[in-house]
């Protein structure tokens, strides 16, 4: 009865139903010291317009989560596939709108600071070791549940004064000249940086 359950690999629970999407942490090197590359959306965009991001966007059906990731990259840099070297990929990070976001670290070769404008508004770079080293601001987001109106109180323990349980989410700050890289791409980095950091120890 079980047997197909054997050497199962595990996934979250209703990942299905979570939007699937990729960002690229991408470096380039510049005088020999590596940058982030970062990309003001397009103020003309639906969503987010203006907001700092990484390189990335929502997955295509049948894609692999590097296929969407290498895939975004390119589209928004005007670049090749072959001027992505994916070094690996990093820890996901699944958001409070029940977004499944998969980071991916890579170098990029030869590029030229290319970018469309019909996604991107401009692009600019941080130094890796800004993140390495800076300590970003934090505050706390407070997340509730709130049941619609039809909602079967009645069916539950304490009806309307069911407690329910309520949760904080950390929101980053980094401020980089006159930018502010906040939100998602903020969280990110802050994370990833601690793997870099402890990559780094452990070969020394």
């Amino acid at each position: 009865m079980f047997e197909h359950l054997k050497g199962r690999v595990p996934k979250y629970i209703d990942e299905d139903k979570m939007r699937q999407s990729a960002v690229m942490i991408a470096l380039i090197k510049k005088d020999g010291v590596y940058h982030v590359l970062f990309e003001v959306r397009a103020s003309h965009l639906k969503h987010q317009p203006g907001e700092i991001c990484l390189p990335g966007g929502i997955r295509e059906p049948g894609e692999t989560a590097m296929e969407n990731a290498v895939r975004e990259t390119t589209e928004e840099l005007l670049i090749s596939p072959s001027q992505i070297e994916v070094i690996a990929q990093l820890d996901t990070l699944i958001n409070v709108a029940n977004i499944k976001l998969d980071v991916f670290l890579c170098e990029l070769h030869d590029y030229g600071m290319t970018y469309s404008k019909e996604e991107v508004e401009e692009i600019f770079t941080v130094p890796l070791n800004f993140f390495l080293y800076t300590k970003p601001e934090v505050y706390q987001n407070e997340v509730k549940t709130i049941p619609p109106d039809d909602f079967p109180f009645d069916r539950i323990p304490g009806g309307k004064n069911y407690p329910w349980r309520s949760a904080h989410r950390d929101i980053y700050f980094y401020y980089y000249k006159d930018k502010v890289i906040w939100g998602m791409t903020a969280y990110i980095l802050q994370h990833s940086a601690s793997l870099f950091l402890d990559s780094s120890t452990k070969k020394e």
